[in-house]
């Protein structure tokens, strides 16, 4: 086992703490224990930073015995690149083979969906992506299939316009074969006919519109295009089959560290379990997160993921949260955890800050968020915040829009917002949106090299020109086509991606976009065509034009130097903020429509585990998405939180709020006053 010795510590506070900082008793247990265990930690802890630790200690025992490896998971590519940016450069082992460090779906394609797929279809497949797939198997949906009759292929077309299943549908691999599922990790699928139908489906009906969706999601398994759920079928499929693959992986890798653990899927869950969770196994599993901070998974009961453990290490200490603010957290955590506010002033002494509960009337909405900054901008001018270019100040809300008038949303509070939908997207409708949106937002000549030759791979399967094997076309497979083509087709092919990079480079789009234009009837040539149906994929103009120049005013208020950012609590989960406001919104019925009216004992002081313990009513589930969602969201802020409540439904809490626990602001109709 390895040893971790003072110098090592020392070693890592000077890379990852600013200077006069250690690494506390709490976060020294966990970096120096590499057994198989759990970690709980709350918001702030520097779980991630104990993790880094961990991993540059590693880096100077390797290459480990036996060439194992080291394996590090998390949930979001941006979480992976925080690591790799944060401690790349230290660690250039780490980020080689035989070690692998990426997210759990990186790790089920290259570890479990490929080598499955080559198992069985003797090749790779062709892309993992879900809006490649939707597109791939709307279009064979409609494909005529062996031994059906005209009017079976309309009950199919007819039961999915009703039901709407194509895109949901799953395969599930259950005695040696695929079913289907009406989701992953869903209940079978059971074909009934639509209410609006006057006479029923006879069973043999039935059967025929099971049959069409079955061979229809099989024929675009077996073409090589693959939805992201497909990857766990595979890897379930090479597990099954092939038993001793399990311990392949574990030979693979003998440390095993997954971070955000509360954030995976139950498939997700189930396949790390499966691979790495029982008492023979040869790695060790280490799991990261805090069960509280659950809002992406859907279909796991987040206890599932602690319970099993019999090693637990906790991080109770927070070293971004100031103690009002951890008093309030810790009143939403489903766990009953303690959570220790340890965020100081500069100078050392406490923050003191009080969290504040804006009551507002409806009438007055729109000046919630301007009334949060001159809060800020008073506390700044008394010295309690200090300006900082480092400092960041959100409003942030669960519903961003809603089509109902009485239904409150972020877009009531900043009629203005909307999101961003620059998206990372491998396709797009217009050639134009190709050399628009580069992957990433980087303009670099490899992204754009690669978002050109996507442009180009579109007009291929748009005018349905396929490989020898009849498999549509991938970045490699058309480099290779070229460089076989006499009249060196390739040198001019490169030539031309390396000239339209850099002028994508220069930002003279326009003059790409022309000359790629000019190119494309000699680049179809190649293939022995010509522009037929991708006439208006090259031809339209960009369909996402106000997408690429997104009106920046939208996202943020802006006064006396103070910039308030707005988005979704989604959205800056993970984040630190210098000030927080929380917008209460609609969502959903049951307990009450809000998180004031869910959460209102825990902002009245009662812990939300004590007030479910007691509780008699209804949508337990809704209180507790309500909880998790504002765990995550007031615990952001280093400095001063604020809750947003609309007055009819602040009655209670203005009259009952603990005054030293809450400052309170009333928004009227008419007048602003203090209380």
């Amino acid at each position: 086992m390895i040893k971790v010795t003072l110098e090592d510590i020392t070693y890592t506070e000077s890379l990852l703490l600013k200077p006069g900082q250690t690494f506390d008793e709490e976060r020294l247990r966990f970096i120096k224990n590499f057994k198989t265990l759990d970690l709980q930690a709350v918001p702030g802890s520097g779980k991630t930073t104990a993790l880094l630790a961990k991993l540059l200690i590693l880096e100077k025992h390797l290459p480990l015995e036996k060439n194992r490896g080291i394996l590090v998971l998390s949930h979001t590519n941006a979480a992976v690149n925080e690591i790799k940016n944060r401690i790349g450069h230290h660690c250039p082992k780490l980020f080689s083979h035989p070690n692998f460090v990426g997210t759990i779906q990186s790790f089920t394609d290259n570890f479990l969906a490929i080598p499955a797929y080559l198992t069985k279809y003797k090749q790779k497949p062709v892309r993992i992506d879900d809006e490649i797939y939707n597109e791939t198997i709307s279009r064979i949906f409609y494909y005529n299939k062996k031994d059906f009759k005209e009017q079976e292929k309309k009950n199919a077309i007819y039961y999915n316009t009703n039901f709407k299943v194509l895109f949901s549908l799953r395969f599930v691999f259950k005695n040696g074969s695929f079913n289907l599922v009406k989701s992953i990790s869903g209940d079978p699928l059971v074909i009934k006919t639509p209410p609006k139908r006057l006479k029923k489906f006879t069973k043999n009906e039935i059967d025929r519109i099971a049959e069409w969706l079955y061979k229809t999601k099989l024929k675009v398994l077996e073409t090589g295009i693959l939805n992201y759920d497909d990857a766990y079928l595979l890897a379930d499929v090479i597990l099954t089959e092939i038993p001793s693959y399990r311990g392949l992986i574990q030979n693979r890798f003998k440390f095993v560290f997954v971070d955000e653990m509360q954030d995976m899927e139950k498939h997700q869950f189930d396949l790390l379990e499966r691979i790495f969770a029982d008492d023979n196994c040869t790695s060790f599993y280490q799991r990261l997160g805090d069960v509280n901070q659950s809002i992406y998974s859907k279909s796991l009961d987040t206890e599932e993921i602690w319970k099993q453990r019999t090693e637990k290490i906790f991080i109770n200490g927070s070293h971004r949260l100031s103690k009002p603010i951890a008093n309030i957290v810790e009143k939403l955590a489903l766990t009953s955890t303690e959570v220790q506010g340890r965020m100081k002033n500069n100078d050392g002494s406490d923050l003191t800050i009080k969290p504040l509960l804006i009551c507002y009337d409806i009438e007055r909405i729109t000046d919630v968020i301007p009334i949060f900054s001159d809060e800020i901008k008073k506390l700044i001018d008394k010295e309690l915040i200090i300006p900082n270019e480092g400092n960041k100040y959100e409003a942030i809300g669960w519903r961003k829009h809603h089509d109902h008038i009485n239904k409150t949303c972020i877009s009531d509070y900043w009629p203005n917002f909307k999101t961003n939908g620059k998206l990372k997207k491998i396709d797009y409708d217009t050639l134009e949106d190709y050399l628009k949106f580069i992957e990433n937002g980087k303009q670099t000549l490899e992204a754009n090299r690669k978002s050109i030759l996507n442009s180009l791979n579109r007009i291929l399967y748009i005018e349905g020109i396929r490989d020898e094997y009849s498999r549509v076309f991938t970045i490699s497979k058309l480099i290779k086509y070229f460089k076989v083509l006499p009249n060196n087709e390739y040198d001019l092919l490169k030539l031309n991606l390396y000239n339209w990079s850099l002028a994508i480079e220069n930002d003279t789009i326009n003059i790409v976009l022309d000359e790629i234009k000019t190119y494309i009837p000699h680049f179809l040539n190649c293939f022995s065509r010509q522009i037929n149906y991708s006439k208006d994929f090259i031809d339209e103009s960009s369909s996402n034009g106000q997408v690429a120049n997104p009106d920046e005013s939208a996202q943020y208020f802006d006064k006396n130097g103070i910039r308030v950012n707005i988005s979704t609590v989604h959205s800056v989960k993970g984040q630190t903020h210098t000030a927080t406001l929380y917008l209460e919104t609609f969502f959903s019925k049951g307990a009450g429509n809000y998180e004031s009216e869910r959460l209102q004992n825990q902002v009245l002081g009662i812990p939300i585990k004590e007030h479910l313990d007691n509780y008699k009513g209804g949508s337990v589930d809704k209180i507790i998405q309500s909880a998790r969602m504002a765990y995550v969201g007031f615990s952001r802020p280093t400095h001063f939180l604020c809750f947003a409540v609309e007055s009819s439904r602040a009655n209670k809490l203005f009259k009952e709020i603990d005054k030293n626990d809450w400052d309170v602001i009333q928004i009227l109709k008419t007048e602003l006053s203090d209380s």
